[in-house]
């Protein structure tokens, strides 16, 4: 099976959706959440909308032969550090899914090495992301020469 990499361009915001609710699905049950918010997938339509328009942004696509529709994506964004640090531009990587299915092929490598490309072409050599300490792209990031610096701990609610 071969897999394509590409930018995505304002005609995949649509097929891009059930992929943007697939990964935050997954967000949500790894956080003992089960509904998502009033709402959310009007705000993640036009958040993406937004993104895809953006000149420091891009959203990598990544398609099989043979199926209709992205079967992973990758977006990332050039972020500068707070003042106190130095000024170093950096891809920031804010979501990384790939559908079941395909994974564990390297079309999550994939992805993030074509945003990392992306960025070092717009002069920012660090790349940085969170992931929840579970999830498979900690391992992801760790064979691609990321180490984890700061964690990130989260308690729900009681209703």
């Amino acid at each position: 099976m071969a897999i394509q990499y590409r930018v995505a361009t304002r005609a995949d915001l649509n097929p891009l959706l059930p992929l943007v609710e697939a990964f935050a699905r997954e967000q949500q049950a790894q956080l003992g959440l089960h509904q998502l918010a009033d709402g959310f997938m009007q705000y993640a339509k036009t958040g993406l909308a937004q993104v895809l328009e953006h000149p420091a942004a891009v959203v990598m696509v990544a398609e099989a032969d043979g199926r209709e529709g992205p079967v992973g994506y990758c977006v990332g964004s050039l972020q500068e550090p707070p003042a106190l640090f130095r000024p170093e531009l950096y891809t920031y990587i804010s979501d990384l899914y790939v559908v079941p299915e395909y994974r564990r092929q390297g079309i999550g490598t994939g992805l993030v090495e074509r945003v990392r490309g992306w960025g070092y072409l717009k002069g920012a050599f660090a790349l940085s992301m969170i992931v929840p300490m579970a999830s498979a792209a900690v391992g992801l990031g760790e064979r691609i020469g990321m180490r984890p610096i700061q964690m990130m701990m989260y308690a729900a609610g009681q209703r």
